[in-house]
Order: C-alpha cells, then structure tokens, then sequence
C-alpha cells in the first residue's frame, strides 16, 4: 500500500475506519519504515520529574482539582541520579516531563539540570514536554541544553478540543498551536500528537490530525490511545468510551498512516498503546513506530504520575528493562539501538531548507 504524497483526509478517513486489510496497512508503513531508517529502535529515557499542573484538562489525572492523587517534584539530585543511570547503561535520549508549571524555581531547576546535563553527558539529546510556556522560557531553556520539545496538540479540531477543557484563557486552542508553531519555527527538534478514541472523536477528526502534523512540518510523533481515569470529569461520559481493543486498532492506524505520509520521522509506541494491549509494544513497533520510553523515574514517584489508570513500567531498573526491550525488539526482528540519540532525518532535512536558526545541534 503507497499513500499519494498529498493524500487526502477522504482517503485517511476510509482507513482509518477500517475500510482496507490492516495487516497490509500496518506492513506497508513498516516496510516505509525500514527503507528510510531502517530496523533501529531508539529510546527515550523518561523522567517524569512533577505532577503538578496548574492546567484542568477533563481527561487528564494530574488536572489541577483532582485532589485525589498525592502531588510531588523531585529534586534535582534525584532527576541528575534517574539520568545518570539510564546514561551509563547506554541511553543517549531523556524525556524530561512534568504537568505545566511556571515559576523561576521551577524553571530554572529544569535549565539547570540541562546545563548539568550539557557538561557531564555528552552525545545526549534532551527532550523536554513540560506543557506550554511563554516564548522567552522556550528560548532560555534550548540555551540551557533542551534540543528537543513535545507539545502534543491532542486533537487539531478546535471545536474537539473546546469539549474536553475549560472554557477559560489557560486552555486556548489557539495559545498552543501558536507555542508548537513557535517551537518548530525557533530552531527545536519539534514533536505533535493527539488522543485517540476521544468520546465523541470522528475518523474524519483523526485523519485531520494525521494531515494537520504534515502540514506542520514535525519532527517527532507521540501519540496514543485515550485511557480514562478516575477523578476526572469525562468519565462521566464513560458509556461513549470504545472498548480497549477498538482504541488500539485506531492508534496503530494512526501510526501507520502517519508513517506512510510523512517523511523521516521518529514515531513512538507509547506507554498507554503498551498499557491498553499487552502486546502494544510490539504491535505498535511493527505498525511503524522506532521509539520506545522506558520509564526511569523512582519507583516511589511514578504510581503519583496518574494521567490515566493502569500505567504500565517494564522492569524496576535500568538494567532490567534494558534487557526486557532488547529481547522483544529482538523477537519481532528489530534492533535496539544504544548510545544513539536518534535524530530524525526529517529534522535534519527540514533544517537544510533554511529559514531555522543553525546552531550546529
């Protein structure tokens, strides 16, 4: 199956709604895959390093009024320390994530332990999804050593979006298409994605976001299934919710279809694809994902990072998961790739056309 390079949200629409052979959708976007990057697995080293969110997003478990859930922020000595041990087992690639927070502490702990990280860990490639900023903080906090940033958009339908947030300045459609835009535009290694399987969702809305990340020249794909969680306003919706396995189809469409019609990209098999299936990990690689985010937060902290119910971690230790990843990477004959970053192509391609600052990252 080829894609048109333009296609179109009719052609997206049928797919994704089942309308052609999965198995021949999936193997196509993982022969694409093979061909432009071929059968290397990169990892992304996360640390979830606060679950404090002054944003109230109906689905999410670390909205600002769920006073269910007992809030944290690490400190610094134990981010450096979580880093460090995925560094010295091989990962040259760390997600730094937290729910949406300003203040200077705040800010200038994150910048800090990018420079820390910029002078004792080189060849690694910081990635930050701290949820959206003012222009100035994105610029301070590259300048402190964040090469890449993931601001997932979660559905590039405005009207879709209003549905499942507040009605208020804080939660603006518009505020962050123009911070993903800003990202993009600023020089970042720049990643999108949206929820799949919201209640009331279209395929139309899905292949629109499929055609919305194309046209917004990313870099970087993370996105997944929509899993509820308690606490939550739109579980009160519980009844319009798809059944586990009709969320999964849906994300690995996504996947492949994404694959199929943007270039070069790095796409991850996400944590809550690999909570909702068993074999997510592996349905989601073979379907046209090459990342994977083995969770290095202390084990005290990451039952507190609820976003949904259910989370799922591989292994209680660097080493455990490392060896767990590379044996089922093995088993569908992909390559677990250490000590490379993993700098998507498109990037670089996207760099070459100009008109984005070059500071030789």
């Amino acid at each position: 199956m080829v894609l048109p390079e333009d296609p179109s949200m009719e052609l997206l629409r049928d797919l994704l709604s089942g309308g052609g052979p999965d198995e021949e959708l999936f193997r196509s976007a993982h022969l694409k895959l093979l061909e432009e990057m071929g059968g290397r697995v990169y990892l992304r080293g996360l640390v979830e390093i606060s679950n404090i969110c002054r944003k109230n997003c109906f689905y999410c478990g670390l909205r600002r009024d769920n006073t269910s859930i007992d809030r944290y922020s690490m400190r610094p000595m134990e981010i450096m320390g979580s880093l460090r041990r995925g560094y010295r087992q091989g990962l040259r690639s760390f997600l730094l994530q937290s729910g949406e927070l300003l203040g200077e502490e705040h800010i200038e702990m994150v910048a800090g332990i990018l420079r820390k990280c910029s002078s004792s860990m080189p060849g690694a490639r910081m990635v930050l999804s701290l949820g959206e900023l003012p222009e100035e903080i994105y610029d301070r906090l590259r300048k402190a050593g964040g090469h890449r940033y993931l601001l997932r958009i979660e559905t590039s339908s405005p009207e879709l979006y209003s549905r499942f947030h507040p009605d208020d300045p804080l939660h603006s459609h518009s505020s962050r298409l123009r911070a993903l835009e800003y990202l993009r535009d600023s020089g970042w290694q720049t990643g999108t994605g949206v929820l799949i399987g919201l209640p009331g969702q279209t395929a139309a809305d899905l292949a629109a976001d499929i055609l919305f990340m194309k046209r917004m020249d990313m870099d970087m794909v993370g996105m997944g299934p929509y899993i509820e969680s308690p606490d939550t306003p739109l579980l009160d919706r519980a009844d319009e919710i798809l059944p586990a396995e009709t969320r999964t189809l849906l994300t690995l469409r996504m996947i492949a279809l994404t694959r199929l019609a943007l270039t070069g990209v790095n796409i991850a098999a996400t944590t809550a694809l690999q909570t909702l299936s068993g074999s997510g990990l592996e349905r989601g690689l073979l379907a046209g994902a090459n990342v994977v985010m083995p969770n290095l937060t202390p084990g005290r902290y990451r039952e507190s990072y609820s976003l949904y119910t259910g989370k799922t971690s591989v292994g209680d230790t660097p080493s455990e998961m490392m060896d767990a990843l590379r044996d089922r990477c093995l088993a569908i004959g992909r390559e677990l790739i250490l000590s490379d970053p993993g700098d998507p192509p498109h990037y670089r391609e996207r760099r070459g056309r100009g008109g984005y600052p070059d500071d030789n990252r």
